[in-house]
This record gives C-alpha cells, structure tokens and sequence, in this order.
C-alpha cells in the first residue's frame, strides 16, 4: 500500500506555500477546465503568461480571475513571449497594475523560440531592473552556474535553471552542472534565502 508524502513547505520572498509544485494555466480547452486542474492539482501557486490571459484588460472577455482567486492562489504572473529585457520589464508592471500592486513575478527573456531556450544577458538585465523596481523576481535561465550565481547576487528570490528543453520531458540532462549550482546557492550572495527550482 502506498502513503501520502507530504510536501515540506516552500518559503519564497517571505511568502510560505505548503505545496511545491508550481502550475499554469496555458494548453486547456477554457477558464472552467483550467479551474479544475488547478484545484485537483493541489498547487498553492499558478503561473500565467501575462501576454496572453485576460485579467481585465478586455471587459467583454472571459477573466482569469473569475476562476483563478487571488485569495486562494498566490498568483505568478510570468513574462513567457518576451525576448528582450525592455518587454519583459514592461510586461511585469503591467501585471503589478492589473493585480493591485502585486509583486512577485516569474521572469524568462526567451533567445530562442523553437527550444525556448533563455538569452541570460537579456535576462540578467532584466533581473536587475525589476528587482531594482520593488519587485520578487522567480528567474528562468540557463543551467550555467556562473548566471546563475550572478542572478542571486543581484536579488531574485529564486533560480529556476532550466533542467532540459521546456516541454521535452527528458527530465535532468546535467546533473553534474545542477549540483554545482546547488552548491554554490547562498554563499557570499547579497540576497539571502534565494531558492533553487529546476525548469524542465
């Protein structure tokens, strides 16, 4: 017989989740099925692409806010379909004034669109912006220890390197590198308590 394992809580910028697992809300039919993921899911966290969900800014158009509440999930408001730091800047305010003030973001500067694979200098500027803007940056990027590193140092509550190709389901592809990166989280970086995910 198999046990439920309970997740151990997640702490980002100040915020406890008592699930891991981190969900979207892109690839379902509509809002309703969406809801019903979301909640069968057990996620405190949904992630959107700020690009492309109706949040109010079209009055005649479903919202995700109507089946997604603020009160219930912490909201991730991400910057996905952005390929420089000036879009990506951009996006993230926006979604601060559709959600009151909102603060924590999931940042990806995209370099690539066929593998989805991260530009870390678009990136990496674009980090330093937000962070310098009042925002808790959740940051995409490459499986590079060095930026990595350097993500931390200016600020992002959380590294999220990428594991493999988003969506190729190949799992971890360099180990070796994602230890190293572990390994080196939190020394001698200016933002304590910056978390480590893996995107794959």
């Amino acid at each position: 017989m198999s046990q439920l394992i309970e997740d151990t809580p997640l702490t980002v910028a100040g915020r406890r989740f008592h699930s891991r697992l981190l969900v979207g809300t892109g690839k379902y039919r509509d809002f309703d099925e969406t809801a019903a993921a979301v909640a069968a899911s057990g996620a405190d966290v949904v992630t959107f692409a700020v690009r492309r969900t109706n949040l109010g800014q079209d009055a005649a158009a479903p919202n995700l806010l109507d089946v997604i509440s603020p009160e219930r999930y912490t909201l991730l408001p991400n910057t996905a379909g952005c390929y420089t730091a000036k879009d990506a800047v951009r996006t993230c305010r926006l979604a601060r004034e559709l959600l009151d003030g909102h603060n924590l973001v999931k940042l990806e500067v995209l370099g690539d669109e066929h593998t989805l694979y991260p530009n870390v200098v678009e990136t990496l500027a674009a980090a330093e912006t937000l962070v310098n803007d009042g925002f808790d940056v959740m940051v995409y990027t490459s499986d590079d220890p060095i930026v990595a590193k350097e993500l931390e140092r200016r600020g992002c509550c959380a590294v999220m390197p990428l594991g493999s190709l988003i969506g190729s389901g190949n799992g971890l592809l360099n180990p070796a590198t994602l230890r190293l990166i572990l390994e080196q989280a939190g020394r001698g970086a200016s933002a304590g308590g910056c978390r480590y995910r893996y995107r794959f």
